[in-house]
This record gives C-alpha cells, sequence and structure tokens, in this order.
C-alpha cells in the first residue's frame, strides 16, 4: 500500500489551478486552458498533489446535495493491488465503508472510501479491471 497523493476538492477549478501552478509554482504537465475538472502538480519524486471538482467528486461517493457541507475539502489516496480484499481488510476491523468499492470507468479505477476517526476521508484506489469486481 502506498499513499501517492493528497487531493484537494475545489469549487472554482481554474481559479484553484491557477493559484497552485501561477502562484504557488508548483510544476504540471496539465495546461490552464484544458484544465478541469482534474488535474495534478508534481511534489517531488512519485508524490503529487491532485484537484478535483468538488461536485463531481462528492457525487461520485454518492453524498447528495442535501447532505454537503463546507467540510469535505481533500482526501488522502492510497494506492492498493485489490480494492475489494482492502474493503473486506477494513471491514474486518470494524472500518465503517462511507463509500462501497465502485467502478470509475472515466476514471480508470476503482474505489473504496472510509473516514478516519476525525472524519475525513480516506481514499483506497486501483486500476480498473475487466469483470467489475477488481478481477483481471
Amino acid at each position: 500500500m502506498i499513499a501517492s497523493h493528497f487531493r484537494l476538492l475545489v469549487s472554482n477549478f481554474p481559479e484553484t489551478f491557477r493559484f497552485y501552478r501561477e502562484v504557488i509554482g508548483l510544476p504540471t504537465e496539465y495546461r490552464p486552458e484544458s484544465a478541469g475538472p482534474y488535474a495534478e502538480f508534481q511534489l517531488g519524486g512519485d508524490r503529487y498533489l491532485g484537484l478535483f471538482d468538488r461536485t463531481l467528486m462528492l457525487d461520485a461517493l454518492g453524498i447528495h446535495a442535501s447532505e454537503r457541507s463546507l467540510d469535505v475539502h481533500s482526501f488522502l489516496c492510497i494506492c492498493v493491488d485489490d480494492v475489494d480484499a482492502e474493503a473486506e481488510r477494513l471491514e474486518g476491523l470494524g472500518v465503517e465503508l462511507a463509500a462501497p468499492p465502485t467502478d470509475h470507468e472515466p476514471w480508470g479505477m476503482r474505489t473504496v472510501h472510509v473516514r478516519d476517526p476525525e472524519g475525513n476521508i480516506v481514499e483506497f484506489y486501483g486500476a480498473l479491471r475487466g469483470d467489475g469486481q477488481g478481477q483481471p
């Protein structure tokens, strides 16, 4: 398991993209005119900062507009080999899943989400596989 990046959920993608690119000066291969709803900025080595449109991410989590609050702004993202096995492991430890294992075809990934004791969201993700159940 490898923590690969930290993701910020943003409401004003273009402005936030410009801030990290032009003000902070983080390198990115994403172009300003085509950026959004997702972009990555290099932090060194194989670590990066991700920006993602807040509404799209909360939709993916199944958090409906009536349940949304302004406290969901970031995620710790951890790459795993098998999302379903990780979900089973977490549930076996008594961790409640914030969102079950789910395929996200446009993203090419499968995810499961949990909350830490402080309510912060942790995403475990892996490559999208052929049968939709995390198996090749």
